[in-house]
């Protein structure tokens, strides 16, 4: 055995005036992958090769996803070397947790923690819009009936508005030594803890956070 791992260090030695020893090149693209999925929590990530690598010119080339709104599943891996630039094929299979309906839960249905749980699995075999953080579904409202054990994803909710657009609305304006209570009209929808736009009696639009009695407060 230390026979073949001295062979195989020769070989990258000898070789990488003109090709990137294979170690180091996946190194470095397994350092891409994880780097894009540094906020994403994840169990367990495997990068395969569907197809042979190419040869490449340089020990350290410039690596690029060509489609960075794609976490995992095919993608495809640009490696320039000075001008020249070669395309390496991957499968990156992710495992990790996901949301999904506990129960059934019927449209128009308010989400609550007692309607959802999270499920360990394959996220590469899952739809690109699924939910990964429970707390993305919570106060959503369902668009349409989701059946027990049911992956949510984006497009079966909404989020529930807690004012809407063009709605009018008392505004509390604070500052250093000084409240001022007003009126306005919103320039947007607006979930409970979210910043919206609001049009002042006075014309000036100014942003607030909605808070739970529909009242935006501004702080200047």
């Amino acid at each position: 055995m230390p026979q073949i791992i001295r062979l195989l260090f020769l070989f990258c030695m000898l070789g990488s005036s003109k090709i990137v020893c294979a170690t180091a090149l996946e190194k470095q693209i397994s350092d891409l992958i994880h780097q894009q999925l540094i906020d994403v929590n994840v169990d367990k990530v495997v990068i395969n090769y569907p197809t042979a690598k190419p040869q490449l010119s340089c020990d350290s080339p410039t690596l690029a996803i060509l489609n960075k709104n794609k976490q995992w599943g095919n993608l495809t891996i640009t490696a320039r070397c000075e001008n020249i630039t070669k395309y390496i094929q991957i499968y990156v299979a992710v495992s990790g947790h996901y949301v999904i309906a506990k129960q059934a839960i019927s449209a128009g249905t308010l989400i609550t923690e007692q309607l959802v749980k999270m499920q360990p699995g394959q996220l590469d075999k899952l739809p690109a819009t699924v939910i990964l953080n429970q707390s993305e579904v919570i106060n959503h409202l369902a668009l349409r009936n989701i059946n027990d054990g049911e992956v949510i994803k984006n497009s079966m909710l909404q989020k529930n508005w807690y004012v809407k657009v063009g709605q009018t609305v008392k505004v509390i304006i604070n500052g250093e030594g000084y409240s001022i209570a007003t009126h306005g009209k919103t320039l947007s929808n607006g979930a409970l803890g979210e910043s919206i736009n609001i049009k002042l009696n006075t014309g000036n639009v100014v942003e607030g956070v909605v808070s739970e009695k529909a009242i935006t407060i501004i702080n200047k």
